[in-house]
């Protein structure tokens, strides 16, 4: 049997078919042309390769919990109300831009307009505080130097004092 020119023609047999007949014309016993990617069939011994060991691994997958910011908002709230209104309403408004950032995922601007409100409410509640420690000794000081009372008023004729 002639061999086509490559070293083992296998799985071409030279001119025959399985039953030892010729092949039909037109046909011929070469090995299909070396297309990118498979090996050259001849150019190579063809003996059979074991299988390769097919290693699947999981790909490890680290949740990193993001930083909740706190909006303050509860106390944004009382220090308006109880407080300092107008800083109360400064707080009160960063406090729903916290919520708004946290909502679309922002977390610098959340991050700022946290800490904005927390100043704000910090600086309320300071001077809530001191405006009724303010209030509370002013009504001691006049309670307390002022033996019988408001003894002084005035009436249309100018100042009363009941005790003179």
């Amino acid at each position: 049997m002639a061999d086509s020119g490559y070293l083992n023609s296998y799985p071409y047999p030279s001119n025959v078919n399985n039953q030892g007949a010729a092949f039909p014309t037109g046909y011929n016993n070469n090995s299909p042309p070396f297309q990118y990617g498979q090996p050259m069939v001849g150019s190579i011994p063809q003996v059979p390769m074991p299988m390769p060991t097919i290693v699947t691994t999981q790909q490890n997958v680290m949740v990193i919990p993001q930083p909740s910011y706190r909006d303050y908002l509860g106390l944004s709230i009382m220090n308006l109300i109880l407080c300092c209104f107008p800083i109360g309403i400064a707080a009160t408004v960063f406090s729903c831009k916290v919520r708004e950032s946290l909502r679309r995922g922002d977390m610098i601007s959340a991050a700022s307009d946290s800490r904005t409100a927390f100043k704000l409410n910090m600086v309320s509640l300071g001077l809530g505080i001191a405006g009724n420690l303010a209030w509370i000794a002013y009504v001691i000081y006049t309670t307390v130097t002022n033996q019988y009372g408001y003894s002084h008023y005035y009436s249309g004729y100018g100042y009363y004092n009941h005790y003179n």
